[in-house]
């Protein structure tokens, strides 16, 4: 085939749901860092079958883009600044790498800092 011919095999969907996997399985690999849940949410939601990502949220603009809030528990004596920036790199990276979308933002809210 010509490289100047393109061929439109259709629209490519990620579901927000994927978006929120990737999140959680990449903020997994970072060391002292967890995903704040809400247990009495995603228990409930669970008897039913339905999978619950309560410590990402995902939201598409108008314009398409896409942004990520991820709610984490930081193990004590951690710096929260660093952890925190190092957390959007690893999220953001794996979006981009498995998605190939371009976040908009990743923020950070940091719920709890756990001990031990």
């Amino acid at each position: 085939m010509r490289p100047d011919a393109k061929v439109d095999l259709g629209v490519i969907q990620v579901h927000k749901n994927v978006i929120a996997d990737i999140c959680t399985a990449a903020i997994q690999d970072v060391e002292g860092v967890t995903i704040a849940r809400n247990e009495t949410l995603d228990g409930v939601l669970g008897t039913f079958g339905v999978r619950n990502n309560s410590g990402v949220d995902v939201q598409v603009d108008p314009a398409g883009q896409v942004s990520v809030v991820v709610k984490v528990n930081v193990r004590y004596g951690l710096n929260l600044a660093e952890t925190s920036r190092h957390v959007q790199d690893v999220v953001m990276t794996a979006i981009e790498k498995m998605a190939d979308i371009n976040l908009r933002d990743v923020d950070v809210n940091i719920q709890g800092i756990e001990r031990g």
